[in-house]
């Protein structure tokens, strides 16, 4: 089965220009592409897999790389699309955050601490259902640190290529700003609701 590049309507963000979501856009449909290439290899390399053993376990190392960008990128992209929205004082996940950080405000701060973290990689705010709280984590790359099975709320591209261009290497800080403040923050609220039940 091939994997089709999804289209997204991502208005005019602020601090975060044109031109860079458009390059960003163009990275997200290279895993598309790679991960289909890859997968449409698999087969024939496994014809002989003793033979290929060293080309097949690369490929397969690989395969979850370009299918864990994939996946995020979707994620990315979909909490900018209908415009910037604030998060809803007494929806959720708002109730939620209060549960377990106090304040909104806290959550947010120790986000921004995760997505500063040195190297490339994803900040990724996660619900267990099983406990019926948030776990963060910093996914090394975008295929490293995850917490298996859990459904993900908030992705953070924190790779160089989503601030660069806008920002420059040091602006990590300012881009992590402009992300929050072109949230569709109820994006965000319905994947909570739709995995907290």
């Amino acid at each position: 089965m091939q994997y089709t590049e999804k289209k997204f309507e991502i208005p005019d963000l602020n601090g975060i220009s044109k031109a860079s979501v458009d390059a960003h856009l163009g990275l997200y449909a290279g895993y598309v592409k790679n991960f289909n290439a890859i997968s449409g290899l698999l087969a024939e390399y496994a014809k002989d897999s003793e033979k290929n053993a060293h080309a097949l376990s690369e490929l397969i190392r690989r395969r979850s790389f370009e299918f864990d960008g994939m996946r995020l990128h979707e994620l990315y992209f979909e909490q900018f699309e209908g415009g910037a929205s604030p998060l809803a004082v007494d929806g959720a996940l708002t109730k939620q955050f209060e549960a377990e950080y106090h304040k909104v405000e806290y959550f947010l701060a120790m986000f921004r601490a995760i997505g500063l973290m040195r190297g490339p990689g994803w900040a990724i705010l996660y619900w267990d259902p099983e406990t019926k709280q948030f776990l963060t984590g910093f996914s090394g790359e975008q295929h490293q640190g995850h917490f298996v099975t859990l459904p993900i709320i908030l992705a953070l591209d924190v790779w160089e290529h989503a601030y660069l261009l806008d920002h420059g290497t040091t602006g990590k800080d300012k881009y992590i700003d402009a992300f929050f403040k072109n949230l569709n923050w109820s994006v965000i609220e319905q994947r909570f609701v739709n995995v907290a039940k």
